[in-house]
């Protein structure tokens, strides 16, 4: 069917009662688009006058229009006419308001109004129109009749598809399909609420699971709660040398063994990658002591993943309900003895008691503190010398920082240097050990010396072009300098890392692997990674005379890291019978108080010269 043109003068029968007619469409939304506004008013006596009971509404553009469409859905209106009043607009503004109203609205009934000679808005309705049987266009100047009765006409269309639409047999489909969405959506909100507290890995509590467990027995003024909390120590070394399926194939197994060994009425929870949170309650010292043996036990059990043996520690931190506080307050008296208990050296229990508190705040004190200290020169580098194991020759020195506190006197670097790497301040701090000991190096003329890099500096974008730039400022040679780096520094992106230190070494800086045998797996990193030297970690020293694993393990070590063209530095070394145990297991290069405390450069430098002439 083509689109109906109507004239002014077509249609000459009278129009029905405007009350007749209002009870016929009570459904109806009439849609005026035109950016004539008032200029449409002529129209807009009509249709009311037309259609009295129709939901009337005049806006300049498609888009607008739309928008109350839908406003008007949600209102349970049928709409039923789109109206352009566009004469005496430009033709393209027409198409285009046309265009946005066919492509959402696919089944619309849309009247378009055009002066005689716009010939061009006729065509170009007719082109745009998807349906030109529901185009009809509305000639002016109008007629009041014919008007009246050309949109009673459209809206007995209307009225037809509006009763088809709301038949008996669609209302009871649409109740149907409510009934079964309104199923789905309680399987669905329940599947939510599980998964919102339980970990999909384990399929244990989460933390927010633990938490509003812990918050409804505190509510229930049940019997006292204990919260305990565990961390598997160097957990994230096996992410980053088995791979993270690996990882979780672990946490798994750990979580199932932990599961086993939960006395009745208690909750466990996996809180973090590698974290569990216990919750028991009525327990006595005696039995939450034997308990949390019993988790390190399980989690320090050697496990086959992956192909590979693996064994981990497990530090625990336990927080006793003993006051009129709530689950805030028991969590954080959890993680602050946990914490306490990796601070001991892991792989220990620890409970909560007003001195972590106190230490927290000491802390927070230290933390405030250090970046005064670092600006107002209460910081100074100290250096120990690194010395040929069958001579006693000076080799080296390695840097030191060292902090005199005007509060807190000389603070160990064992208690600011882990705050300063938590709080972000070890970059600053970092930096100013960087480029003071190479301008010690430079002023007192160190052969060479070598320079420790937190893991933070190292995880530093250009940490390579810093360190070069600090050697050229105090010109240092690079072939002079050593970057000591920690195994933890190195896995945290093992490919990035690899590029840095291959950086480094064609510039013609050494590196040495510091602490090395305390880590998971650290003969993995003499063959991948670019190194020209490790450290044995003082913890093997301090038992090479007596223990006779220590010995094998460092002779082992030796004769790998020797073979692959690795120098090796002994720590820790303040006896002569360790010296002489580590030169008969092959090291080169010793370091400890046998040989030398830490010293100033002016002492170093005077070192220097007596040792080597």
């Amino acid at each position: 069917m083509m689109a109906q043109v109507v004239p002014t003068q077509q249609l000459s029968p009278d129009p029905i009662s405007a009350t007749d007619f209002a009870a016929s469409f009570p459904n109806l939304l009439a849609v005026i688009i035109s950016p004539r506004g008032g200029a449409s008013s002529d129209l807009q006596a009509v249709l009311r006058e037309a259609l009295p009971m129709a939901a009337c509404t005049l806006w300049p553009d498609a888009q607008k229009a739309l928008a109350q469409v839908d406003k008007g859905r949600r209102l349970h209106r049928f709409v039923a006419i789109y109206i352009f009043d566009f004469r005496g607009c430009q033709v393209g503004d027409l198409a285009e308001q046309i265009q946005q109203i066919c492509l959402v609205e696919v089944s619309a009934e849309l009247l378009v109004v055009a002066d005689r000679h716009e010939t061009s808005h006729v065509t170009a309705s007719l082109q745009i129109a998807a349906a030109p049987d529901r185009l009809t266009i509305l000639l002016s100047p109008l007629s009041k009749t014919s008007a009246i009765q050309t949109l009673q006409a459209i809206a007995r269309r209307c009225s037809l598809l509006d009763a088809s639409m709301r038949s008996s047999e669609e209302f009871s489909r649409t109740i149907k399909d409510l009934e079964l969405q309104n199923q789905e959506l309680a399987t669905r909100l329940d599947v939510a609420r599980h998964t919102a507290r339980h970990d999909q890995l384990t399929g244990v509590l989460n933390r927010a699971g633990f938490v509003e467990e812990l918050t409804a027995r505190l509510v229930k003024d049940r019997q006292p709660q204990n919260v305990i909390m565990i961390d598997l120590d160097r957990f994230k070394a096996v992410n980053d040398t088995l791979g993270h399926g690996a990882g979780d194939e672990l946490v798994k197994k750990i979580c199932a063994s932990i599961s086993a060994i939960i006395p009745t009425g208690g909750v466990l929870a996996r809180v973090g990658g590698d974290e569990f949170g216990i919750l028991v309650e009525a327990m006595s010292d005696a039995g939450i002591e034997n308990l949390c043996h019993q988790v390190q036990k399980s989690c320090n059990r050697s496990r086959m993943i992956a192909g590979h043996e693996v064994q981990l520690t497990a530090s625990i931190g336990i927080a006793r309900q003993g006051g009129d506080f709530g689950e805030v307050e028991l969590m954080r008296q959890a993680d602050l003895a946990l914490h306490a208990a990796k601070r001991d050296g892991r792989n220990q229990i620890r409970i909560f008691d007003a001195a972590m508190d106190a230490t927290r705040k000491h802390r927070l004190s230290i933390e405030s503190r250090m970046e005064h200290g670092l600006i107002s020169g209460q910081f100074r580098m100290v250096y120990q010398p690194i010395v040929n194991a069958e001579d006693g020759r000076l080799l080296t020195c390695e840097a030191l920082v060292r902090w005199d506190s005007p509060e807190y006197g000389d603070v160990p670097p064992s208690e600011f240097i882990p705050i300063a790497e938590e709080t972000g301040l070890i970059l600053d701090l970092g930096d100013w050990i960087c480029r003071q000991s190479l301008k010690d190096c430079r002023r007192w003329q160190f052969p060479s010396i070598s320079i420790n890099l937190s893991v933070r500096q190292f995880l530093r974008h250009n940490v390579g072009e810093r360190v070069l730039r600090y050697a050229a400022d105090a010109d240092v040679a690079a072939d002079r300098i050593q970057l000591e780096l920690t195994e933890t520094a190195i896995i945290d992106d093992v490919d990035r890392a690899r590029n840095i230190l291959v950086m480094l070494r064609d510039a013609g800086v050494k590196i040495a692997l510091d602490d090395f045998g305390t880590g998971y797996s650290s003969l993995v990193y003499l063959n991948q990674f670019a190194l020209d030297c490790i450290k044995i970690d003082k913890s093997f020293v301090d038992h090479i005379t007596t223990d006779r694993q220590s010995a094998m393990i460092v002779a082992s070590v030796t004769k790998l890291a020797t073979s692959l063209g690795l120098h090796v530095v002994a720590e820790g070394v303040e006896t002569e019978g360790q010296r002489t145990a580590l030169i008969a297991c092959g090291c080169q290069a010793l370091q400890g108080y046998l040989f030398g405390t830490p010293m100033t450069a002016r002492e170093i430098s005077a070192l220097f010269n007596s040792k080597n002439d």
